[in-house]
């Protein structure tokens, strides 16, 4: 058995902070619109979606400007 990992999650591109924080409005919003019509188990996975992606954003507003390799 290989001690490497069989799935590797994609990683997101590196972007600026508002637009993740912006996405992360954009499935807050979807998600609201989900539960506003009983879709309740998509509108919840919308909100984790949300929650990541301004988690995501936070992140991303403390790298300061210039500082990232594009090389990686």
């Amino acid at each position: 058995m290989s001690d490497e990992p069989r799935y590797i999650p994609q990683q997101p591109a590196l972007m600026s902070a508002v637009r993740a924080r912006n996405l992360a409005r954009l499935y807050k919003g979807f998600a609201d619109a989900l539960r506003a019509d009983g879709h309740t188990r998509l509108a919840d996975q919308a909100m984790r979606d949300s929650q990541w992606w301004m988690t995501y954003a936070v992140a991303l507003s403390q790298i300061p400007p210039g500082s990232v390799d594009k090389s990686c």
